[in-house]
């Protein structure tokens, strides 16, 4: 059994850091980048709760242990017709071990990827505003600086609600009069006709490129993503006792440097 799990959960192995490229702040001491890499590591993994890999792990265990079950009732049931209960119990545990086993790789892997991806993003964000250069996000230099002034900044009293629209497969905020979206790795907020793109509901918001569109924005304008949106806020405000979808709230954030001193503190 424990050979089998070991296969399964080895098959994707993840990586125990981050996996996006930072760059230190020009002129920053190389120390102080890894002081600050240190402290945002930590920051990113205490936001998940655990690590990447240990969810893809438990992911796995959990379905070959229930696989194994599954399979030796079923054996054993199906062993007792023929008079063989016992040997149609271990039978039915092995097949279940590797069935499950392998529908459980497959569930480790997608969560374990999922956790990644929010491993990656708050790591993003602490080393962003430590002032570090994150490509993707905004100009490395003033020649390549795109020749659209940026829309002004976004003032919250609380972070936004964003609910989930699975027409539009992102979230879109509730309750604020920002259009803002988020697509589970980036923020995009829509101002003056067009879009931009920032690593927070806050920002900094820069003018986003087409290669960064999720699908959605590619494909429906602004009024039918407000309608969308509309039409999700509605189901959840008929029957909130029974409302099954996904909401996202942030962390309060009301300057650059707020959220990591304010996680420091906690």
């Amino acid at each position: 059994m424990y050979i089998v799990l070991l296969v399964a959960a080895g098959c994707a192995t993840l990586p125990t850091g981050p996996s996006v490229t930072v760059l230190p702040a020009p002129g920053k001491p190389f120390d102080q980048f890894r002081a600050e890499d240190a402290t945002c590591r930590q920051w990113a993994s205490q936001s998940i709760g655990t690590s990447p890999q240990e969810i893809q792990n438990k992911n796995v265990a959990t379905g070959a242990a229930a696989g194994t079950a599954i399979g030796a009732g079923v054996g054993a049931a199906l062993g007792s017709a023929s008079g063989h209960a016992g040997e149609g119990a271990v039978i039915g545990a092995a097949s279940g071990l590797l069935v499950g086993s392998a529908a459980g790789a497959n569930s480790g892997q997608i969560y374990g990827q999922e956790a990644q991806r929010r491993y990656d993003y708050a790591y993003i964000q602490c080393m962003y505003s430590y002032g570090n250069q994150v490509p993707g996000y905004g100009p490395a230099t003033a020649s390549s600086r795109p020749a659209v002034a940026s829309p002004p900044e976004t003032y919250l009293d609380e972070a936004p609600q964003f609910i989930y629209s699975p027409e539009l497969s992102m979230y879109v905020a509730v309750g604020t009069p920002y259009d803002i979206v988020y697509t589970g790795s980036a923020y995009f907020y829509f101002y003056g006709g067009r879009w931009y793109r920032g690593p927070y509901y806050t920002g900094p918001w820069y003018p986003a490129a087409k290669r960064y569109f999720p699908s959605a924005l590619r494909r429906y304008r602004i009024e039918q993503i407000r309608h969308y949106r509309d039409v999700e806020f509605g189901r959840y405000n008929r029957d909130r006792a029974h409302y099954e979808g996904r909401f996202h709230r942030p962390a309060f954030r009301s300057g650059r440097r707020e959220m990591v001193h304010h996680e420091e503190r906690r």
